[in-house]
């Protein structure tokens, strides 16, 4: 019986199958669940060692299949995170440049930029009696979105 098969369960004597309750020929024990109490307290001490040792030996392997699977994985999925990787980076420059643009609406077009407009229509409203086409294009779109 191989560790893979045991999981899920404890390696344990089997008292059941001989009366002198020692190990098969061999050392090998049966797959029988989880050790119960009365199993433990009966047991000589030599035996209960190499029952003990069996389950750790046991655990050793299933971990060294679990580690192998997992490494496996992780080389399976490498280009996924890789992509991932490219995708954060391209994430985060769309997110400055969104940022930058707020900071530019906010900081800079409304407190300087629209009264400088608006200062600019006005003279040259006063100068030639009409609004500059591209002003009042502008004007004209604002007011259509909003």
């Amino acid at each position: 019986m191989t560790a893979s098969r045991l999981q899920g369960g404890f390696l344990s004597c089997s008292s059941k199958n001989d009366s002198t309750n020692k190990p098969p020929s061999g050392g090998f024990f049966y797959f029988r669940g989880p050790m119960e109490s009365n199993d433990l307290m009966d047991m000589p001490e030599d035996e209960f060692r190499k029952s003990v040792v069996l389950r750790l030996s046991a655990q050793d392997v299933a971990i060294a299949e679990n580690t192998a699977l997992t490494k496996s994985v992780s080389e399976d999925t490498a280009f996924i995170r890789a992509a991932w990787a490219e995708g954060i980076v391209a994430v985060r420059f769309f997110c400055r440049l969104a940022a930058a643009w707020r900071f530019l609406l906010k900081q800079v077009f409304l407190p300087i930029g629209l009264p400088l407009l608006t200062l600019y229509g006005m003279w040259f409203y006063t100068q030639f009696h009409r609004f500059p086409t591209w002003l009042s294009d502008c004007f004209k779109l604002l007011m259509a979105v909003i």
